[in-house]
């Protein structure tokens, strides 16, 4: 009678081992790094937030037709077709506007131009008639981020270049770099 072993030689087990200790190699990195999907979720949700306090600003505004508006304790600009501004036209102006959207917002420091040095956390930027909103780790300047971040556009605006093609109407706010 012979003996035979349907088991499997150590040499099979070995190339099992080295093709699985591969795979996960390879693979682990896709399923465990959350981070960037967790900050693409903060800008995703923080986007709409502001997207639905600025068409709010934008109905009192279509009701009451003058500018500005007391709300609270605040007063809020509005531009000649009705969408809230900040207190000025530069990235300061962008950063009071996020606090006159967000009852309780969240700390943001103002990137005075595209080559300033982002901060930790939020922060705000302007051109033209934009208001930029990125969330960064800090360190790096405004162009050179690869952080996803929101835009809105208190009047139509185009403009492509530096790896972005900014194009929108008054009122939009618009996700880039996801």
């Amino acid at each position: 009678m012979k003996n035979i072993n349907h088991g499997f030689t150590l040499i099979e087990l070995i190339i099992v081992i080295v093709i699985l200790g591969i795979l996960s190699v390879v693979a682990a990195p896709k399923f465990i790094d959350f981070s960037d999907d967790a900050n693409d979720a903060t800008t995703v949700a923080t986007s709409s937030a502001f997207k639905s306090g600025v068409a709010l600003l934008h109905a009192k505004y279509q009701v009451r037709q003058t500018t500005p508006i007391a709300i609270g304790n605040q007063s809020v600009d509005f531009n000649s077709v009705g969408w809230p501004v900040g207190s000025t036209t530069d990235s300061a102006g962008c950063a009071d506007l996020w606090n006159k959207v967000f009852s309780n917002a969240e700390p943001i420091s103002v990137a005075a131009s595209f080559t300033s040095t982002l901060s930790p956390g939020w922060n705000a930027f302007a051109y033209n008639q934009i208001c930029g909103y990125i969330k960064s780790d800090g360190g790096e300047a405004v162009y050179q981020s690869s952080s996803p971040h929101f835009v809105y556009y208190s009047d139509a605006f185009s403009y492509s270049g530096g790896g972005y093609n900014y194009d929108g109407q008054a009122g939009d706010v618009k996700l880039y770099g996801m």
